[in-house]
């Protein structure tokens, strides 16, 4: 498939999920049933979502000779347009099902800040563990089918095979997905009466898109998760091309990827601490601020330099490490200054927004990516490729992602949640909690009255 159609398929998909994800949130701010709000959300979306990412690895034409003597898929490229298309948005809609819930989960566990950080720490590293397992799953069945990269390696593997590899390989991968879905849905259990919004105050498509731009501190957190996650897509979705047609190490690019995977799960603990021992908002900056020298040696490695380029991944996954984390552990604190300010809370629509705006990062990330390599020369479906499409990729890695590192860090800092403010949240809840008369606590549960709060008029300072 050329890349400009590739673009056409991302960017038309992101603005499919401008309407679906809020919706979504909408919805499952609605649901109330005996199974909770959030988790029959995942046990109904997870099947199609699945069957979904399935069809985007799925070929349903024949693979043909041209007169060339190459392999090609036999269909026109409106077919291919289509479906993909089909799928891709399909696929965006249920994951959106599945992912709002899934995150926002985390304010239906406990009120307790500190759990929750918790509780996001586990959840990120097991995501961060399920993108290895992938990672490895993928490579297991795709590895050997791969372009190397330089010209002793052009490798003659056939479309035929290669479609057989990712077909198989998709199929395990949605087989763990969904395994993992069914664990969420059976080993969690929300507190009932946890967190009941006032049917008086539901909020419909419009009203929430207001109430949540409007919120200063969820408008800079957000705009900071999103300039790093298409900084970090960028670099992500362009390193199996860099390696292979830059560098010229394309056979180790599972390897590659391994490394950076591996010690970004192993620093999680380390960035934890940091968060809990400085504050969130400095650990935060630290790992931007770490990964901006980290693009720039992209920018100038020489080819063929894999001992310096397992050097540079194994200090890249310390960096993309605080990706994973931090913005999720950020969103917690957010949300509770919410509450205690406007005596409401709106807790899935907020984490809905979330969602979109780390799927859009990662469908701009991945257009402009498509868009550059066809201004840079890329040949679709050739394993040689110009010179000039390892110097589009280095330029991909580097400037790009820096100008977009250094917006999230202005996003940061304009962000008003400090250590000392986080500490005056957590007071307050727990004073508000405390004020609760015996007859509540009599007849109601604990948790239960986090629901009850009124606005706080006090404004920290």
């Amino acid at each position: 498939m050329q890349p400009r159609y590739v673009s056409i398929i991302l960017f038309s998909g992101k603005a499919w999920d401008a309407i679906t994800d809020p919706s979504i949130g909408v919805l499952v701010q609605k649901t109330n049933t005996r199974w909770g709000k959030m988790r029959p959300w995942i046990l109904f979306s997870a099947p199609l979502a699945c069957t979904c990412y399935f069809l985007l690895f799925y070929i349903p034409w024949d693979i043909t000779t041209n007169d060339k003597g190459s392999n090609v898929v036999d269909a026109s490229d409106s077919s291919k347009l289509g479906f993909y298309f089909a799928a891709y948005c399909l696929f965006q809609g249920f994951l959106t099902c599945l992912h709002v819930p899934y995150t926002a989960m985390t304010m239906y566990i406990t009120t307790q800040q500190k759990e929750r950080d918790a509780i996001t720490f586990i959840r990120m590293a097991f995501e961060a563990s399920g993108v290895l397992l992938a990672v490895v799953v993928q490579g297991l069945f795709v590895g050997d089918t791969r372009c190397k990269g330089d010209e002793q390696h052009t490798n003659g593997t056939s479309l035929e095979v290669q479609k057989e590899a990712y077909f198989h390989s998709s199929m395990v991968v949605v087989s763990l997905y969904m395994l993992c879905c069914l664990t969420v849905f059976f080993g969690t259990k929300e507190k009932k009466g946890f967190i009941e919004e006032n049917k008086e105050h539901t909020l419909g498509f419009f009203t929430g898109m207001k109430t949540v731009f409007t919120f200063k501190p969820y408008l800079w957190a957000s705009l900071t998760f999103l300039f790093l996650t298409i900084a970090i897509q960028i670099v992500q979705g362009n390193i199996a091309l860099y390696c292979t047609h830059a560098l010229k190490e394309g056979e180790d690019f599972s390897k590659f990827v391994f490394v950076l995977l591996i010690i970004s799960i192993v620093s999680m603990p380390l960035w934890h601490f940091v968060s809990q021992r400085f504050g969130k908002k400095n650990a935060y900056a630290t790992g931007m601020v770490l990964f901006i020298p980290l693009l720039f040696a992209q920018l100038y490695l020489p080819s063929k330099s894999k001992i310096i380029y397992y050097f540079v991944n194994a200090i890249a996954g310390l960096c993309i490490s605080v990706s994973f984390l931090l913005p999720w552990s950020v969103l917690p604190d957010v949300l509770d200054l919410y509450m205690l300010e406007k005596g409401l809370r709106h807790d899935a629509l907020f984490y809905s927004f979330y969602v979109f705006f780390n799927k859009l990062a990662s469908g701009v990330a991945l257009a402009v990516s498509q868009l550059a390599l066809e201004f840079g020369g890329y040949i679709s479906g050739e394993c040689q490729q110009p010179d000039s499409v390892g110097d589009t990729l280095r330029y991909l890695i580097a400037p790009g992602p820096v100008i977009l590192m250094l917006m999230a860090l202005f996003c940061l800092y304009m962000y008003p949640i400090d250590e000392k403010k986080r500490i005056w949240i957590k007071e307050q809840i727990t004073n508000k909690t405390i004020e609760v008369d015996n007859k509540s606590l009599r007849s109601v549960d604990v948790s239960q009255s986090y629901e009850s709060f009124k606005p706080v008029t006090d404004t920290f300072m």
